[in-house]
């Protein structure tokens, strides 16, 4: 290997879908990326045990045991966490942190980090978003605006073909690039 092929334009840390999509834009945009990624590489169908079966056929039908709950009381919190996707997480007791405030940080150690359980489930978020720290007293504001970012919002909808809707969240937002629904066939 020579020294050009170790020169890279960008390094990305992770590859869940923060970092695979900067990785993403980055390498649209011409430059040399590499992405690192301290977890597995996830083969697809043959590490994903738990896809094709019905709850029943999960030893807690679907449900999280209460051993489970015990031994990871912050990742079972974590939205998409069940007896199917545990396998995905990160367990508590191997990598604890100090709690001083009340912060829940979810992890996934493998190639494509949390997007494998993400469930397309992406909103935007509003203009109240930016502004309710002050707002509601517990902080500043954030440095950019839904303005501000409301051109990538729907740069990454027009992507990946984000379907939502008709919904509470459209009604209110009225913001969107959203697919039309689809079927899906057997």
């Amino acid at each position: 290997m020579t020294q050009s092929d170790r020169t890279y334009d960008a390094i990305v840390i992770g590859s869940g879908i923060s970092g695979g999509w900067a990785a993403k834009e980055l390498c649209d945009h011409g430059l040399k990326t590499l992405v690192l990624e301290r977890g597995r590489d996830v083969q697809h169908i043959k590490d994903y045990p738990t896809a094709n079966m019905a709850p029943w056929e999960l030893p807690h039908r679907g449900y999280n045991p209460r051993k489970l709950i015990d031994a990871n009381p912050l990742i079972s919190k974590a939205a998409g966490y069940g007896e199917d996707t545990a396998h995905f997480f990160v367990k508590d007791a191997d990598h604890p942190y100090v709690q001083e405030k009340p912060f829940d940080w979810i992890r996934g150690y493998q190639v494509g980090g949390k997007s494998l359980i993400w469930g397309r489930a992406t909103q935007r978020w509003s203009k109240y978003e930016s502004v309710a720290p002050e707002r509601l007293g517990y902080g500043m504001n954030w440095p950019i605006t839904y303005d501000d970012v409301a051109p990538w919002y729907s740069h990454v909808e027009r992507f990946i073909g984000y379907l939502y809707g008709p919904s509470m969240y459209e009604a209110l937002h009225k913001a969107g690039i959203f697919s039309k629904n689809f079927w899906l066939k057997p």
